[in-house]
């Protein structure tokens, strides 16, 4: 199958029952007949797992001639560079993203210097928001809404 899947049967199915559909692993080989533990990959097999689709076709096709476990090694590497690509795909997203946030911050800033060279907080400093100001504000924009909702229950007012 595709996508490193595998399907099978055990001896326990029926004729009708549906197949057991797995994903595909390389084989853990935690130790060899030596007792030697398994270590980093090297270097340059990292290179041919991320590297141009040249070498990744390759090194796929190398794994795809083995006699024994061919299958799982195939997915294996086939889901490691479908995993870089997205890794990659990501981090270049993320980079356009904080890009767009300075970009917006610079914009941001201009448009604070261009408010205080206009002066524009005197214009509306009959408001006095502020810390307190605000909430001044917020409570008389409440008790209006109040006043016209008991309002328009009382039959008093205009219905909205």
């Amino acid at each position: 199958m595709d996508g490193g899947k595998v399907a099978g049967y055990t001896e326990d199915d029926s004729p009708g029952d549906l197949p057991l559909i797995s994903d595909l692993y390389a084989p853990k080989e935690y130790y060899n007949d030596n007792d030697d533990p398994a270590g980093a990959l090297p270097g340059w097999f990292l290179s041919a797992l991320g590297g141009s689709s040249t070498t990744f076709t390759t090194l796929h096709r190398v794994f795809d001639q083995l006699t024994v476990h061919n299958w799982s090694f195939v997915a294996e590497i086939d889901h490691y560079r479908a995993m870089d690509e997205q890794c990659q795909l990501l981090c270049s997203q993320i980079d356009l993203l904080k890009q767009e946030i300075q970009m917006a911050r610079m914009e941001r800033s201009l448009s604070k210097g261009r408010l205080e060279a206009a002066r524009a907080d005197r214009q509306v400093s009959h408001l006095q928001l502020g810390q307190t100001g605000a909430q001044v504000e917020q409570n008389r924009v409440r008790m209006d809404l109040v006043c016209q909702d008991c309002q328009a229950h009382y039959g008093h007012g205009h219905p909205f």
